[in-house]
């Protein structure tokens, strides 16, 4: 996984510009905040050539995420990514679920509080939405 970049764009004004947390914190966050959930998906179009594990990296670290974690486990590629919110210092987080044979796209937002999931998940829902051509719905 890259370091997160700068954030740039709506979303990365939220941010700040270079978030630390490790894989073991953020497993305990993720976990505390279920309250705080939100998951969206689509599918790309037939014949889409999709953005590979490493370009999805590098779009969501440019735009001012962290990786925490990349890998396949059965046809699906997983990644997980934070960033920390500028006020408040919470955790915005996103594991992003792509099923490459099937076509589809699913990330899950968690944040330590509502506060800043609105504007966040709709920046970064449509920010992978133009990378992968599949709008993103709440489901």
């Amino acid at each position: 996984c890259a370091s997160a970049a700068s954030p740039s764009g709506e979303g990365g004004e939220l941010l700040e510009p270079h978030p630390l947390i490790d894989a073991g914190a953020f497993e305990v966050r993720w976990g505390a905040c279920s309250a705080h959930s939100r998951v969206v998906s689509g599918r790309m179009p037939a014949g889409l050539v999709a953005p590979t594990p490493d370009e999805t990296e590098a779009a969501l670290t440019s735009a001012g995420l962290m990786c925490i974690a990349t890998g396949a486990v059965g046809g699906v590629h997983k990644s997980y990514f934070a960033g920390q919110l500028r006020r408040s210092g919470g955790w915005f987080m996103l594991e992003l679920c792509v099923l490459y044979a099937g076509g589809t796209v699913q990330a899950t937002y968690r944040a330590d509080s509502a506060g800043g999931m609105p504007p966040l998940c709709g920046h970064f829902s449509a920010l992978l939405g133009r990378l992968f051509a599949a709008p993103l719905a709440e489901v």
